[in-house]
């Protein structure tokens, strides 16, 4: 199922004209300077609830340009929302994604967006999924006689350390940084 969700944005962005780049990642990872703009970001974690056999599921995206001379930032977040709008209505009327978007989806803008400084909009978008789960197969992914192996809580390593190395254990670091030139 996740991977029908993340394939199903990698779809829509790799097909829009102006998206050169898709991500799903952590945040922490975006603005590293390693990313091609405009970039796609769906972001990992995706959320979700099961409710009567239906899932309704949650995710996060952004639409990113690097600012440059030629545009201001918020010819750049328009660009970011058209594009966002344009992918979250192209799904909806994708008949064979197998979601739907729900009608109440949220935009924030975005500007000085992590370390590179990028522009445009992230969007919250919650959607419904049909519990895909073939309920014939459950009984095969099971083993009545299987048990839980038993093995200890931490690996009694039997590293051996080179001659010029010792280990002080239970020893606290003492830092002496000075503060100033006293």
């Amino acid at each position: 199922m996740i991977n029908n969700i993340v394939d199903i944005f990698r779809k829509q962005a790799s097909q829009h004209r102006s998206i050169k780049a898709f991500y799903y990642n952590r945040n922490y990872e975006l603005g590293s300077g390693k990313e091609q703009h405009p970039l796609f970001w769906l972001e990992d974690p995706i959320g979700g609830r099961n409710q009567n056999n239906t899932f309704t599921n949650s995710v996060n995206f952004a639409v990113l340009f690097i600012p440059d001379k030629d545009r201001t930032i918020t010819e750049l977040q328009n660009l970011a929302f058209s594009t966002g709008l344009n992918i979250i209505e192209r799904i909806k009327q994708d008949e064979t994604s197998a979601i739907g978007i729900k009608p109440d989806w949220t935009y924030t803008t975005l500007r000085n967006y992590y370390d590179d400084n990028a522009c445009g909009c992230r969007f919250s978008v919650n959607f419904v999924q049909v519990n895909m789960q073939n309920l014939c197969l459950i009984e095969d992914q099971f083993d009545e006689n299987k048990g839980i192996e038993k093995e200890a809580a931490l690996n009694n390593s039997s590293m051996k350390l080179p001659d010029n190395c010792e280990v002080f254990a239970n020893k606290f670091p003492e830092f002496n940084i000075r503060t100033s030139k006293k």
